[in-house]
């Protein structure tokens, strides 16, 4: 129960660094604007997928540690 304990809060905080340290007080990352390079798409994509990939990291810790919590509190 500890290794996932420790797991979860792992990517809490893998999330939490991410979107802080690359995403602080910019504005979404945006996607489908007209690009001279083909390669440029891909660099939005990817950094679409990283901002939601940090936010999903954040929720999906959360969630579960709060759904631990409740187990460990009703089985007690």
């Amino acid at each position: 129960m500890t290794e996932l304990i420790a797991i979860l809060i792992a990517s809490i905080l893998v999330g939490s660094l991410i979107y802080f340290f690359r995403y602080k007080n910019k504005a979404k990352p945006k996607v489908g604007i007209k690009r001279n390079n083909s390669s440029d798409y891909f660099e939005d994509y990817k950094e679409l997928k990283l901002y939601w990939g940090s936010i999903f990291l954040i929720i999906i810790g959360v969630v579960v540690l709060l759904a631990i919590g409740i187990m460990e509190l009703a089985f007690m």
